[in-house]
């Protein structure tokens, strides 16, 4: 489904840098075992899960997430990353300076997590 205003975003799974080893992400997240079961995992990676708003406290829970093993987020947030942001916000660095905060953190989670799908609502939702 397509609706206007809404960005979807899928990777190709591979790793951004090159050279670098192929992503693998059991691999990636055979540490979370112990914490959860692999079965636990399977579910989280499965998961689609709604962050409303990445400032301070949306930008936190999407990186937890990613490092947690989901791979599919729909993000909303209608703001840019500024200056005043710099001290309390996860996404506000100096490269992300007037980006929209969804396709911002949409990108740094994909640093985590290539294979990571997002549904960008840059407008925010009403």
């Amino acid at each position: 489904m397509n609706i206007a205003g809404i960005k979807h975003v899928r990777s190709g799974g591979e790793s951004a840098v090159s050279g670098a080893e192929p992503f693998d992400y059991d691999r990636a997240f055979a540490r979370n075992i112990g914490l959860v079961s692999e079965e636990e995992q399977r579910r989280l990676r499965g998961l689609h899960v709604g962050i409303p708003g990445l400032g301070g406290v949306g930008g936190i829970h999407l990186m937890t997430l990613a490092r947690m093993g989901i791979e599919c987020f729909h993000l909303a947030d209608p703001d840019v990353f500024e200056v005043s942001n710099v001290q309390r916000q996860f996404g506000a660095t100096i490269p992300s300076l007037g980006r929209n905060k969804t396709e911002a953190m949409a990108a740094a989670a994909r640093e985590i997590n290539p294979g990571i799908r997002t549904c960008i609502f840059a407008d925010g939702v009403t």
